[in-house]
């Protein structure tokens, strides 16, 4: 049995957090995320990247697919601050769209994104049902749900090990991040459950790492 899960607070929005999270590394955990996304040989026409933080992930992605456009939403103006920042500096503002957004209601009909990603968002949602059904709900017919998160650890002494083997090097005050973040993720059992409402099946959602569980749903066309 998982840890009970422990909420912490859905948006990162002080210039502290926002700081704080872009100077981790996150080199190793976005390369793989992308590996393992395009594994999958999504349509990135038009994508949607789904609490983007400092946009990171959709710098990546379009560096390594040219024709890929993707729009990056986030609730974290201090986040997007700093994603701007990036993009500006990567080149890619004629193919990374930010905006400012709640991803619990998204503006855009039905089945507008040829892909809809999304890298360590869903544990900060208090009712990650919403998030997940609003990703499902923009996806068009054929394309790629691709969905990456913590799993929450079973006990204490797996927190604490997960701390001190990812976040050795960082500060007390990232440490305390990433611990907050394991106790606020889902188990794989939880993710399943919601993937069940949603008519997708539960298989298609898998640990797939000692700390992450990842969904990859293509809809049918």
């Amino acid at each position: 049995m998982s840890l009970t899960r422990v909420l912490e607070p859905e948006v990162m929005d002080t210039d502290e957090d926002a700081r704080a999270y872009d100077s981790m590394d996150h080199a190793a955990v976005n390369t793989a995320f992308c590996d393992a996304l395009l594994s999958h040989n999504p349509d990135l026409a038009y994508a949607l990247d789904v609490g983007t933080g400092t946009c990171l992930l959709p710098i990546e992605l379009c560096r390594r697919v040219p024709t890929a456009r993707i729009k990056a939403i986030d609730l974290s103006a201090s986040m997007l601050g700093l994603g701007r920042r990036h993009v500006e500096q990567a080149g890619l503002n004629a193919v990374i769209a930010i905006a400012l957004q709640d991803a619990k209601a998204l503006p855009e009909p039905d089945d507008t994104f040829s892909a809809v990603l999304s890298n360590s968002i869903v544990h900060h949602i208090p009712e990650p049902m919403e998030v997940m059904r609003e990703m499902h709900r923009v996806l068009r017919p054929g394309g790629l749900l691709f969905v990456r998160d913590l799993v929450r650890p079973e006990n204490e002494a797996s927190v604490a090990a997960l701390v001190d083997t990812y976040a050795a090097n960082d500060t007390a005050y990232q440490r305390a991040l990433f611990d907050a973040s394991l106790r606020a993720a889902l188990s794989l059992e939880e993710v399943r459950e919601i993937l069940c409402s949603l008519g997708i099946p539960p298989e298609c959602a898998q640990v797939t790492s000692d700390r992450h569980w990842t969904v990859a749903f293509r809809r049918a066309s």
